[in-house]
């Protein structure tokens, strides 16, 4: 089959960037897919499952839930985590996150994590506010090897930082980022990559819009963090399933508030999560969604059920169909999360592409990949042997 032609393949990139349009054509697919698939189109396994090693934060974000959230802090045991991998590797999921609500590096045995899961097979990808990162936490991280280490860094004026991450330390931050490249770059482990034979990890910035973030802050921010990473991904935040009600950086709009909620309410599509992945929090509460702060979204507990019994479970199944109905009346926190009115991939990725542009900066990898990049590389005949330099 051909290829469509690139104006028409803009086109439809377009199209997919938009959020009302979009959103509304993708709500309108699943109510025809529920005359024949009521509870959608389900794998037989999830396609990855996604660890929250504690619950603990040491940062009190103005975008974020984890402030207000009721759970104690817990940090997920090593008998528990080493079960998992086991259960995962038998079944075949191919891969691991080790990241959901609060700050990974606050679990002590974080490296010793990712090396069993690398051991196992799977990509493995984390994400941390880079403020924890000594010498040797980053060191220990990057021997370990994961995929993608991604660090949050929203802003370069310090002083906005702490504004809108309270209990940061900007420079502490810079310099953590600084130590994970450093050592990545002395002896990170190989690996060969859609872009070669490369050290692990992928550096990764991801950054969120806030009412700070202008073209004077783009061009600092690529100044300061730029040399640093290999990608950025940039993104607008959400309510957090409710848990950030004011939304102090809501994006913009010449729509009051409450019209455009009601609006984009109606259009929404559905989550993703309970098509692909399992969260399984540091309680052993096993959860369906990236904002579940105190447990809300639970489908049962891990290792009582295993993960084909969670996967395909009454819960899980009730669940979907909510999202096919498009109704929430036993799951609460999925109808009040706006993150399936207004969040788009395919908007923010327009966006991110348009920032990188306008201020020159270039990735180094690529973190904008097909789903199986490996695959798209070996059709185009790309070698498996050339080297890159970081």
């Amino acid at each position: 089959m051909r290829p469509p032609p690139p104006r028409m393949e803009s086109l439809k990139s377009r199209f997919r960037a938009t959020i009302l349009p979009y959103h509304a054509w993708k709500h309108f697919r699943t109510v025809l897919l529920r005359r024949t698939h009521p509870y959608g189109i389900v794998p037989d396994r999830p396609q990855r499952v996604i660890v929250e090693p504690t619950n603990a934060c040491n940062l009190k974000c103005s975008y974020c839930g984890n402030k207000d959230m009721l759970r104690p802090w817990t940090y997920l045991k090593w008998e528990l985590y080493e079960k998992l991998i086991g259960e995962m590797q038998a079944l075949g999921v191919p891969r691991l996150t080790l990241h959901t609500i609060g700050e990974p590096t606050l679990h002590p045995q974080l490296p010793k994590m990712v090396a069993l899961a690398k051991s196992a097979g799977f990509t493995v990808t984390l994400s941390t506010n880079g403020t924890l990162l000594t010498d040797e936490r980053a060191r220990a991280l990057v021997e370990a090897g994961p995929d993608i280490l991604s660090v949050s860094v929203d802003l370069a004026d310090p002083e906005a930082l702490k504004l809108v991450r309270p209990g940061i330390d900007p420079a502490e931050m810079l310099a953590g980022l600084g130590r994970l490249r450093r050592f990545r770059d002395e002896s990170g482990p190989q690996s060969d990559s859609p872009w070669g034979v490369v050290r692990l990890p992928s550096l990764v910035a991801t950054c969120v819009v806030t009412r700070y973030w202008n073209r004077e802050e783009e061009r600092r921010w690529f100044a300061l963090y730029g040399p640093l990473i290999d990608d950025v991904f940039i993104h607008w935040p959400n309510s957090h399933a409710g848990y950030s009600k004011a939304e102090p950086h809501r994006r913009r709009s010449w729509l009051p508030a409450r019209l455009k909620d009601w609006i984009y309410r109606r259009a929404r599509y559905s989550c993703s999560y309970p098509w692909d992945a399992l969260f399984l929090l540091s309680d052993g509460t096993m959860s369906v969604c990236r904002f579940d702060f105190d447990a809300r979204v639970k489908i049962g507990r891990y290792p009582e059920q295993n993960l084909l019994e969670l996967w395909h479970g009454q819960k899980m199944m009730s669940l979907r169909k909510a999202h096919m109905d498009f109704d929430f009346r036993d799951w609460s926190t999925c109808d009040d999360c706006n993150a399936t009115w207004y969040e788009n991939r395919h908007d923010h990725f327009r966006y991110t592409q348009q920032v990188k542009r306008r201020n020159a900066f270039v990735a180094r990898r690529d973190m904008w990949l097909a789903p199986e990049p490996m695959a798209e590389r070996r059709r185009k005949g790309v070698g498996t042997t050339a080297s890159y330099a970081g």
